[in-house]
């Protein structure tokens, strides 16, 4: 690669260092920073050979029009952040690998959630709309966005497509619990995903990737440990979401703190359990947890 420019993205709030290069040149170097990493298990399409065609031009397209984006860490580490289907999927010959790219080096010293914000970013294409369903995690966190979370910020996404049904590992999909950390503080309804606003400001606060850490945690169970551990958990998300969005609170709102309290509260926690897990079981609980002073 050859440096030509340096600069200030203020959309992305970082400098960074403009460099050209070939898209062989590229690729080469962008699959020798992971190493052994088997980068299929990121992308779990299946191009269909009719369709093929269609996605080389909108490969040629974005090799034409769109940078390409990475992150130089403190040590010299590179992360691919924007790029990922250009560089590492063969759907069909590209043709030309000696023609020009050009690919922006994130080099400042960022933090985990400042670089989430830049993957926000990169990736807002993506949104459609506000209202019902506009942000579809399993659509929003995929192939190169996969990527980057687990290799930088130590986030693992646990599919039902990674490992076929019959070898889950997991009760429910990462995907479901996250969509409920997306979705509005409408609690009898599962169906309302916020607006573009709420879904900037849970992107860009400090304690995005640590939710996220803390939301995957809990969903790593075959067996709920007790009569409506589900319901509770997404109440919990949903609460720990509009605390976040609505009231731009930062606190430390730890599950177990709100586990022990429900597990105090023998009466209501005796009639929870045995709850039909509908619309009226979330509104019960999310009343009892609104109510618990914070830890």
């Amino acid at each position: 690669m050859k440096k030509i420019d340096e600069g200030y993205d203020r959309l992305l709030w970082s400098n960074y260092e403009l460099h050209s290069s070939t898209l062989q040149e590229l690729k080469a170097l962008a699959k020798s920073w992971y190493g052994d990493t088997d980068l299929t298990q990121f992308d779990d399409r299946s191009v269909r050979d009719s369709y093929e065609n269609s996605f080389i031009e909108m490969k040629r397209s974005g090799l034409t029009s769109n940078y390409f984006f990475a992150y130089r860490d403190q040590d010299g580490k590179h992360y691919l952040m924007d790029g990922f289907n250009r560089l590492f999927t063969n759907y069909g010959d590209l043709g030309d690998l000696d023609s020009p790219v050009y690919i922006k080096i994130i080099t400042d010293e960022l933090a985990d959630w400042q670089l989430m914000h830049i993957m926000f970013r990169l990736n807002m294409w993506k949104l459609q709309g506000d209202g019902h369903w506009a942000f579809k995690p399993d659509e929003f966190f995929d192939r190169g966005f996969r990527l980057f979370l687990s290799k930088k910020l130590g986030v693992d996404i646990y599919s039902y497509k990674d490992s076929g049904w019959r070898e889950r590992t997991r009760d429910k999909s990462d995907f479901d619990i996250l969509t409920t950390y997306f979705r509005k503080e409408w609690i009898e309804s599962d169906a309302f995903a916020y607006s573009l606003a709420g879904i900037s400001a849970l992107m860009s606060r400090e304690t995005i990737i640590s939710d996220i850490k803390q939301i995957l945690k809990l969903n790593d169970y075959m067996k709920e440990p007790f009569g409506n551990y589900r319901t509770f958990l997404e109440v919990y998300v949903t609460f720990l979401s509009a605390r976040r969005v609505i009231d731009g609170d930062l606190s430390d709102y730890q599950f177990e703190y709100y586990l022990g309290k429900l597990k105090e509260d023998t009466k209501f926690f005796n009639k929870f359990q045995k709850m039909s897990g509908t619309d009226s079981t979330r509104k019960n609980a999310y009343k009892w947890i609104r109510e618990i002073d914070k830890p």
